[in-house]
């Protein structure tokens, strides 16, 4: 049952595939005579049209011709003519169809005439001005536009103007046209060009077809003899142009590739049950095995290897890439886990770091004491700037947050800290507003402020700290440098030691919150960060300076983050 639901699909496809196979390329060649025939076609009416346009414009709107047909005087009329022909060349260069073209004056005694390259035969120029010179000849042209003649057992397309004495005759060679000129077209088959009545103008009249059938596509297919013939046509003017190239059809004569395509068909027919065989035991069981182990993984059972004896060695390769592929999933997904609990730890140290209890506690006895000083405006002042501290560190949730958020954050702790203070706190900010969207991690900045607050306050003395924000370009890229410093007492040699080594520190240890901001930032930008702490060289007091990628990709991606 499967090979005939395989073969019967199969025979109809192969019969399908040879109908249309024949039927594209009858339409394909159809098309490529029909374009050639075409282009040739409209270039040639074109080229008759502007010939046309050409002798019209010349007798109604040259002032020289005008005066050539009414001139009496033969040395004047030969100037005149002479003049006029000037301009015969370029219209003969323009039109490659065109003979020649004949200027004549008066009662046919004067004759000025220029000719194509292909048309510099002495009889066919003779024949033509001995045609034109004919009396009566000239009047019986005007109104008939393009007409035929045959002149000298050559036939012409000729279209002629005239005014008063003088005529303008155009001379087309059909024969030359339709074939010479037509093999620069790629048309290399057989041309016949017939009037209105049907009669053959150029070409050979065995070759017509008696009979002919014209189908929606704008061709048709006869006999001539024994060979067949795909047939175009085309209308030019008062001519039908008709195109014949060879065609071998579909029949009992099929092409070579054609005999191949069917006994290729008839040996896959054979071939399908010795395939189907082969493909359910070395791909079709294989695959069932392979797949009920992704399964059992994708149901959460990681310990689980795929281990069937593969026969074939691709089968093989497939199943140990597999299980080695298994065994990385798992170990990453663990490591992920790992150093998500990590970074989960960090941060909620971070949090618990931040909410300091005796500051809190210290300012809450402030509001005490203001109220019952009835310093009421700094009480309130001081609610104010403590609720701002205290939202902003317990309720970020975003693993970075731009430099500005934390700035403001920095100046409104410094405010906190000197509401009701003799000694108040005073913070500069020169910040490079192109890195005022710089990620950091949140309260890293706050810390280091809190730090100098902490530490480096001196009783009768004003705490500065200035925060700076700069872009450095360097050869591996641009770096933005931070830093924090103050006025204060700065650090001692054994801090400055402990802090540059950047050696992990427990929770009830000094310098915690420090220690914590340099681990969130080589948690965020690996090893690309570097934190340096110091001592100000002049005036005193400490200095955290910050070196931070500026990755445009990171960028991005904690923007979104936030």
């Amino acid at each position: 049952m499967i090979f005939l639901g395989i073969a019967i699909p199969i025979g109809i496809l192969l019969g399908l595939l040879l109908f249309f196979s024949g039927l594209y390329n009858r339409n394909r060649l159809a098309a490529a005579a029909s374009g050639g025939l075409d282009m040739f076609t409209t270039n040639f009416e074109n080229q008759l049209d502007s010939v046309e346009n050409y002798l019209l414009n010349l007798s109604l709107n040259d002032a020289t011709f005008r005066s050539l047909s009414e001139q009496t005087d033969r040395t004047r009329a030969y100037l005149d003519a002479y003049e006029i022909a000037q301009g015969f060349p370029a219209v003969l260069a323009a039109n490659d169809v065109l003979m020649g073209v004949v200027l004549r004056s008066g009662s046919g005694n004067l004759y000025v005439g220029r000719y194509g390259a292909a048309a510099q035969q002495l009889k066919q120029k003779l024949n033509l001005e001995a045609y034109l010179g004919q009396p009566g000849q000239t009047n019986k042209m005007v109104t008939k536009g393009w007409y035929l003649r045959t002149i000298g057992q050559r036939l012409y397309l000729l279209r002629s103007v005239f005014y008063q004495k003088a005529s303008l005759t155009a001379a087309v060679d059909l024969r030359l046209v339709f074939e010479e000129l037509v093999k620069d077209y790629g048309l290399d088959g057989r041309v016949i060009v017939m009037n209105d009545s049907g009669n053959v103008l150029v070409g050979d009249a065995n070759l017509l077809p008696t009979k002919m059938e014209w189908n929606s596509a704008g061709y048709c297919l006869t006999k001539v003899g024994r060979d067949s013939r795909l047939v175009v046509r085309k209308q030019v003017k008062a001519l039908t142009v008709l195109y014949l190239v060879p065609y071998q059809h579909f029949g009992v004569d099929f092409a070579p590739y054609q005999i191949l395509l069917v006994m290729g068909a008839v040996f896959v027919l054979l071939a399908i049950p010795f395939l189907l065989f082969y493909m359910k035991q070395e791909i079709f069981a294989p695959m069932t095995a392979l797949v009920s182990t992704m399964d059992r993984i994708g149901r959460g059972e990681l310990s689980v290897r795929s281990s069937v004896d593969y026969r074939n060695a691709e089968f093989t390769q497939v199943n140990e890439t597999f299980n080695r592929m298994i065994d990385q999933i798992t170990q990453l997904k663990i490591d992920g886990y790992e150093k998500e609990l990590e970074a989960r730890r960090n941060e909620m140290t971070a949090l618990k770091l931040q909410i300091r209890p005796h500051f809190v506690l210290n300012c809450l006895k402030s509001v005490y004491a203001m109220v019952q000083t009835g310093s009421r405006e700094d009480a309130q002042q001081l609610i104010l700037l403590l609720s701002r501290y205290l939202r902003y560190i317990l309720s970020f949730t975003a693993t970075t947050t731009p430099l500005h958020t934390e700035i403001e954050q920095c100046c409104n702790y410094a405010e906190l800290s000197s509401v009701g203070q003799n000694d108040p706190v005073e913070v500069v900010c020169e910040i490079d507003p192109e890195l005022s969207e710089l990620p950091l991690p949140p309260v890293s900045l706050l810390t280091l402020v809190e730090n100098s607050v902490k530490h480096g306050k001196m009783i009768g003395k004003t705490l500065k700290i200035t925060i700076t924000a700069k872009l450095l370009e360097t050869e591996e890229g641009c770096m933005a440098d931070l830093s924090v410093a103050d006025n204060g007492t700065g650090f001692t040699a054994g801090d400055l030691k402990q802090l540059n080594s950047a050696a992990p520190q427990e929770e009830n240890g000094q310098h915690v919150g420090l220690f914590n901001v340099v681990r969130r930032l080589q948690l965020l930008y690996g090893e690309q960060a570097a934190i340096a702490f110091t001592n100000n060289r002049r005036g005193g007091g400490a200095r955290v300076e910050l070196f931070l990628p500026i990755d445009p990709v990171l960028q991005k991606k904690e923007g979104e983050t936030a």
